[in-house]
């Protein structure tokens, strides 16, 4: 029996973002899979993303880099962060090393972009 904890960061892409962020993970080698979500009852709309690995093996400093760069390449992206105590972060204007520790401590990522790729 393995004695190994797994760790999940818990990304929900709204709007224009799925595309362009998913990629930037991926351009990244940062893993991630999509999750299924079963419902009797109205959902919000948002495509629903994780990014799971071992807690050794999770790629915090890359996801922040990624979430950081992605947000500064355009002014209508945004993420906010929800924290186990209740807090909601808005990451923009946050530093990489900032944005990491906040990851760590995530319940949920919320990713926004309000403008398509190939609007300015």
């Amino acid at each position: 029996m393995s004695t190994e904890t797994h760790t999940s960061v818990r990304l929900t892409l709204f709007k224009h973002s799925a595309g362009s962020f998913l990629a930037a993970l991926d351009e990244a080698q940062i893993p991630h899979g999509p999750i299924h979500m079963f419902s009797t009852t109205p959902q919000g709309s948002g495509l629903v993303e994780a990014i799971t690995a071992l807690s050794e093996a999770m790629p915090w400093n890359a996801i922040a880099k990624v979430a950081v760069a992605w947000i500064e390449a355009r002014k209508s992206r945004e993420i906010i962060i929800h924290t186990e105590t209740g807090e909601s972060i808005q990451a923009k204007g946050y530093s990489a090393s900032e944005v990491q520790k906040l990851l760590q401590k995530s319940t949920n990522v919320i990713v926004i972009d309000t403008k398509p790729v190939d609007e300015s």
